[in-house]
């Protein structure tokens, strides 16, 4: 893997466009604009040279962004959005694809990668980046090479690897909220063929959501570690191990309190502070409370986002342990073979405050109580004097049990006192997957100045399930290979009915392609024009509902989406080197898109047919010595057929999470001084109107907004020493990065960005 020192970031134009974009910020113009390498086609090449969209960030320019975890890359990626809770419950969304269903055996249609190894728990995707060479994101269809799922594309962290040179560094930053983050690093060769280099991170900072009845929510408590070492075992075999292990152990979480209701179409709506809602219970009646207040009658006496008063402390446990091997064996000149062994686990216990009140009504609890994968990639690169190839075998095995517990309230929905009716609702499964795949990758120069690409995977997909539902008011839902039954308590006779269904369907396999075809236009050494064909599919999967009762047990698989992918795109070097211009236009055409729907408590995943289309311009110049300027756009047009509204009737909604135009831009100016290079960058990020899901309920219906961040640098001449000053969020922006409507029990789940925050790193280098 190969560093580099320059940054790609999209930029104006367009209205039919989409997502893209690469980052900046680096010490000089002339940096900036040097070679990008990136490994987006499972060999080094310059980011010019590979007709896909892709965004990358080096680890220096990541450093001086303050980046420090995935949902920091969103917000300087057009069309690359991130709908996030807390580190566990974190939504990828890449041209408007993602899976915002918050199951923990789910995998996501936006892959996470980390060192060429799949993560396939959402849970363990938000993590932070510390000691990292680069990142990348990939758009589009990415099924033939990284193959797993990525319909909608893929995140790809690279670690920093060991050196031959006894070297490290320390950046401390202490900020407000009490903050202090600690990263750091130390590379140690042994001898000339054994390198090992350990990298760890630890973040702390207080609450962001003030409690007055308690303690303060949104708080941070984890710490990362990785170790490696590489080896050459002789002049053609390399090896390489990663160790690693993060921990998350956070008290705190919680949602600001929305009180909303149903409106006449159906859909949730938001009650004002001097509106009285209209809420039904479940003997066929409604009622009503206070003015302001939901369900229970309770009314935030303050109309900031970030207070609030909250009965349920909340915690996140998570613990991730892992190990990757990876083996290079250049075979002669022209044939290498990589085999890449991964071994992954993720533990996880949380708690929330669902409803954000000091009354109880809902807590939710989701404990991921073991997820095991194991992968295995072998691949061979060849190439020869007109062409290269790639070709491969990957096998991937995954066991994730959950269990979730809903301890509800549901006194006024029965005309009870407060109190009086409590539902505990609770889901126990397990699914094992397994997956396995042959692939191949071919690029052929037809000419000096075309150039033919063809790609095509193979997979078999196998899941099986077992689950079951119960609940304190005689429910009990079993479904696994064996058996299919539920049993409930009939309040008008006084009995338990028994009601046995046909075994199955716990288990689904699935045989599909991904394909790849495309050309390549290089009329010259500074262009590069793209036009192709691209199919990606993802499996299918089970749906784990924690409430009830379900009795139709077809509800609960869904099966496997196939997108077919038309893209088109330019790459250029323009204002004689000083300039870079890259763009590209899209259409999908969705078959069975799994969408994510969230009804009376019950979270299930429906197939549904779709379209989209779209583009992006990226735009990065130089136009003097010192500055950068980078800008960067995306639009896009959406369309989920038929979605179910809760009124019996359907509509045809945009993807979930993709607004129809976002724009990001930056600018950064860097002068010597004091011996040294000072530095003023300013950046922000605009995001159109969307909505965080398919049923587009008034109440998760997001308004347009900015978020702007400044910062200012000094690095001594050395390199040795750095300082940092940050603000981000300067307007102090109240924008939501998750809702979900749950008007059934009288009020809506808001999430809500950082506030803003100011703070100071300090760095040291050694080499």
């Amino acid at each position: 893997m190969i560093s580099y020192k320059r940054k790609v970031l999209p930029a104006s134009v367009a209205a039919l466009v989409s997502v893209v974009s690469i980052h900046c910020v680096q010490v000089a113009a002339s940096e900036m604009l040097e070679e990008v390498v990136v490994t987006a086609q499972k060999r080094e090449q310059s980011l010019q040279d590979v007709g896909i969209s892709v965004t990358a960030f080096t680890g220096d320019q990541m450093n001086a962004l303050g980046f420090t975890n995935t949902v920091d890359i969103a917000l300087q990626t057009p069309g690359f959005t991130v709908q996030a809770f807390n580190p566990t419950f974190t939504y990828l969304n890449i041209r408007g694809i993602s899976q915002n269903d918050f199951g923990d055996h789910l995998e996501a249609p936006v892959a996470f990668y980390s060192d060429e190894a799949y993560v396939s728990a959402m849970s363990g995707a938000n993590v932070a980046m510390f000691d990292i060479e680069r990142a990348e994101v990939l758009r589009g269809p990415q099924g033939t090479l990284f193959g797993r799922n990525a319909t909608g594309g893929l995140i790809h962290f690279i670690s920093n690897k060991p050196t031959d040179e006894f070297e490290g560094y320390i950046d401390l930053t202490v900020a407000e909220h009490e903050q202090l983050r600690v990263e750091a690093a130390v590379n140690v060769p042994i001898t000339d063929s054994i390198r090992t280099r350990l990298s760890v991170s630890s973040n702390q900072h207080d609450g962001t959501l003030e409690n007055r009845i308690g303690d303060d929510k949104m708080e941070a408590d984890s710490l990362a570690v990785r170790g490696q070492i590489a080896i050459d075992a002789t002049e053609d075999v390399a090896l390489w191990l990663k160790l690693q292990y993060g921990k998350d152990d956070t008290v705190g979480w919680s949602y600001t309190h929305d009180p909303s209701t149903y409106g006449e179409d159906g859909l949730g709506t938001m009650i004002g502070r001097e509106e009285t809602g209209v809420f039904f219970d479940f003997l066929g009646g409604s009622f009503t409370t206070c003015p302001g207040c939901d369900a229970f009658g309770y009314r935030n006496p303050s109309n900031d986002v970030r207070k609030g008063a909250f009965e349920q402390k909340g915690t996140i446990e998570r613990e991730i342990q892992g190990a990757t091997g990876k083996l290079n064996w250049s075979i002669n000149d022209s044939l290498e073979l990589t085999s890449i062994t991964d071994y992954l686990t993720i533990d996880k216990d949380y708690i929330e405050d669902s409803e954000g009140s000091p009354i109880f009504q809902v807590d939710f609890e989701a404990n991921l109580d073991d997820l095991t994968q194991v992968s295995q990639e072998l691949r061979l690169n060849g190439e020869g004097e007109r062409h290269r190839w790639v070709a491969g075998l990957y096998y991937l095995d995954i066991e994730a049990e959950t269990v979730s517990d809903v301890p509800e309230d549901l006194s006024p929905f029965y005309g009870a006192p407060i109190g009086s009716v409590i539902f505990l609702p609770r889901q126990e499964s397990t699914i094992d997957s397994e997956s396995w795949a042959i692939f191949g990758h071919l690029e052929y120069d037809i000419s000096e100045h075309w150039r033919a690409i063809g790609a095509v995977r193979y997979t078999e997909d196998e899941r099986d399930l077992d689950w079951e539902m119960s609940d304190n008011f005689g429910t009990l839902e079993v479904l696994n290979s064996n058996t299919a039954f539920s049993t409930f308590f009939d309040p008008e006779t006084g009995e338990e009915v028994f009601i046995e269904q046909p075994t199955g369907p716990a288990e689904q396999s699935w045989e599909n392609y991904s394909i790849k075809a495309q050309i390549d236009w290089l009329p010259n050494d500074d262009w590069l024009i793209y036009a192709g064909y691209n199919r990606g599919h993802k499996a299918g999967n089970f749906s784990t509902p924690y409430s009830g009762p379900i009795l139709d047990f077809t509800s609960l698989p869904h099966d496997e989406e196939v997108l077919n992918s038309f893209e088109a795109g330019f790459k250029a070097t323009i204002l004689e080197g000083k300039g870079r211009l890259n763009a590209s236009v899209f259409y999908y055409d969705y078959e069975d898109y799994q969408a994510a729907f969230f009804e009376q408590l019950v979270q299930r995943i429906r197939n549904l047919d779709a379209t989209a289309y779209g583009g992006e311009v990226e735009f990065i110049v130089n136009p003097a010595e010192g500055w950068d300027i980078v800008l960067g756009m995306a639009a896009m047009d959406s369309e989920v057929e038929d979605v179910g509204l809760p009124n019996g009737t359907t509509a045809d909604n945009d993807l979930p999470g993709a607004p129809n135009l976002t724009v990001n831009g930056l600018v950064r100016y860097a002068w010597p001084a004091m011996g040294g290079e000072i530095a003023l960058q300013g950046d922000f990020n605009y995001s159109d109107e969307f909505c965080f899901t398919v049923v587009c309920d008034h109440t998760v219906e997001e308004d347009s907004y900015v978020v702007g961040n400044l910062r200012a640098s000094y690095t001594a001449d050395s390199d040795r020493w750095s300082v940092s000053a940050f603000v981000q969020n300067v307007g102090d922006e109240e924008y939501r990065t998750n809702a979900l409507d749950v008007s059934v029990v009288g009020f809506t789940q808001s999430v809500y960005g950082p506030p803003r925050w100011y703070g100071v790193t300090l760095g040291y280098r050694w080499f």
